[in-house]
């Protein structure tokens, strides 16, 4: 399945609902996992795989930067973070008697990806999976930093452009606003048209 990138809103009920939990109409219950909420809000905020988040440990984050290697591309991320994710990985590993060496997770990709498909099947939501969530950071870096493909490639340690052009798709609000403004039948939509025009 190709994945979509994620809207902010879609990410806010999803969050939520992994934070909360619910039930659904036919009484199934879905318990709040906290550690695949964050897992996923790691994602969207560091922009790496979600394998990689998993792995990550107390000791990959030191005086407000992040320094990783990534599995897949053997390549190191090495770069500050948003301060207020640093600290909440700092509080999350004392809350939790987390060691420098220990892991943050103890859950596999597996059951993030089984968890996130429960939650979005419940709200509708189609297309979606973990790797959305690394989408959603490299759109919102694109979008906040005047358009910077270069910038969101090295973020994502993307070799190639072409790679990172595929993960930056127009979000589906501005392609609805876009849309909807679109008026050639009525004779008010082609009159504004005109003056706009003269």
């Amino acid at each position: 399945m190709a994945t979509r990138v994620l809207e902010l809103s879609e990410y806010k009920q999803i969050i939520e609902l992994m934070l909360d939990g619910f039930t659904t109409l036919g009484g199934s219950e879905f318990r709040p996992n906290k550690r695949v909420a964050l897992a996923l809000q790691l994602q969207a905020s560091l922009g790496l795989r979600i394998g990689d988040v998993l792995k990550l440990q107390v000791n990959n984050f030191r005086n407000g930067k992040l320094e990783v290697r990534e599995k897949k591309s053997g390549k190191l991320q090495y770069r500050e973070i948003n301060h207020n994710v640093y600290d909440y990985i700092k509080d999350y590993a004392i809350e939790n008697r987390l060691a420098k060496d220990d892991k943050l997770f103890n859950i596999k990709v597996r059951v993030v990806q089984k968890q996130l498909t429960f939650v979005t099947e419940y709200l509708g939501l189609e297309n979606i999976g973990t790797h959305s969530f690394r989408k959603l950071y490299a759109t919102t870096v694109f979008e906040r930093n005047n358009n910077n493909l270069e910038l969101v490639r090295e973020l994502l340690n993307h070799t190639s452009i072409a790679t990172t052009q595929r993960y930056i798709r127009v979000s589906q609000q501005a392609i609805n606003k876009a849309s909807s403004e679109m008026d050639f039948v009525s004779r008010r939509g082609i009159l504004a048209e005109r003056k706009g025009k003269i």
